[in-house]
């Protein structure tokens, strides 16, 4: 067999270990073999996930502290925060330092590789996508459209794209269906750094980038890292760009609220005869979540992937403002959905 060319590494931003953590971790591990798993997680939680662990079958897992990710630039999370002056807003400070935790993951992880592949702590993969793609020595990196174009917030879709337009001074990148917030994405450190070059010229300003990005939030409203990055890759080194359309695998993708409370839980623990108590201190495995997930899906194909939304916000927006990948789950609950959307 020829040796891989590529040698790649995970990260993961954690806000909260949750019962779905290690069946994440364990999928992440047994599809794609990275080199590294690297989660950034608060302290509390980073000492917590390590000891976990130590039964979990992942053994290139390495957790990061978030409150001091940056300390090579001597900014911790409370000073990059601070810059938030947002009094109304859908999303935390949290929410924000996140997607900073992203695009600046080379920052905070002495050598981390080149390319490096964020993947959103909920998103389980199942029947899921080639990520690598290698040919005459050379290797590509993809990710798959798992957000239709058609649904969400527009209003908080358009000041994403402002952003794009006044900060980046780039196009967004459209696609027919799909939307370039696909809870996975491909960075590479080089193109990564032009980006925070642009910031710094945007605001004149010689600032770490990660304070101009929480203060470009105060003038726009938002950001989306993910879209943000895509665009401006697009624009300047589109050959570094490889993605499968939302026909490929956002069409069985399926997104729905679980804390741990949601319908996909419940079942599980019915299956396994589990209380409440044995729950709490219980984290299934990658093998035990697709042995449910493929008796429960005998009578139709295996999504792609399956994203376990945390944030109770997905039980209050209204039903104009939810995505088609919630509104087709069987997972969401049907007082919410109204009417079964395919």
């Amino acid at each position: 067999m020829a040796k891989s060319v590529s040698v790649y590494d995970f990260v993961l931003p954690l806000f909260k270990i949750r019962w779905n953590t290690r069946a994440v971790l364990e999928g992440i591990s047994a599809k794609y073999q990275p080199r590294k798993i690297h989660v950034v997680t608060p302290e509390d939680q980073s000492q917590q996930l390590t000891e976990l662990a130590t039964d979990w079958k992942i053994p290139q897992l390495i957790t990061h502290v978030e409150e001091s990710f940056f300390q090579s630039v001597d900014l911790s999370k409370d000073q990059i925060c601070a810059e938030l002056q947002l009094e109304k807003s859908l999303y935390q400070p949290g929410w924000f330092y996140q997607q900073l935790l992203k695009l600046g993951a080379f920052e905070g992880i002495p050598s981390l590789s080149e390319w490096y592949l964020v993947w959103d702590a909920d998103l389980l993969p199942v029947a899921s996508w080639p990520i690598i793609q290698e040919q005459n020595d050379k290797a590509s990196y993809w990710f798959a459209l798992l957000q239709h174009n058609q649904y969400g917030n527009k209003a908080i879709v358009s000041k994403w794209a402002n952003w794009i337009q006044r900060v980046l001074d780039v196009e967004p990148l459209t696609d027919v269906e799909g939307t370039f917030v696909p809870h996975h994405l491909w960075f590479k450190q080089e193109h990564l750094r032009s980006f925070q070059q642009q910031l710094q010229q945007y605001y004149q300003s010689d600032d770490h980038w990660s304070k101009l990005m929480i203060r470009s939030a105060n003038e726009f409203g938002t950001f989306s890292e993910f879209w943000a990055y895509a665009s401006w890759v697009a624009h300047h080194i589109p050959q570094d760009l490889y993605y499968y359309p939302y026909r490929k695998y956002g069409r069985t993708t399926e997104r729905f609220f679980d804390d741990g409370t949601g319908l996909f839980s419940a079942a599980f623990r019915k299956k396994y005869l589990m209380s409440g108590s044995d729950w709490e201190t219980f984290y299934p495995s990658y093998h035990q979540v697709m042995d449910f997930v493929e008796e429960d899906y005998a009578d139709t194909s295996l999504p792609s992937s399956l994203s376990f939304e945390s944030s109770s916000r997905h039980l209050q927006k209204g039903r104009k403002n939810m995505h088609i990948e919630e509104l087709r789950s069987r997972w969401t609950p049907a007082k919410i959905t109204t009417t079964k959307v395919v």
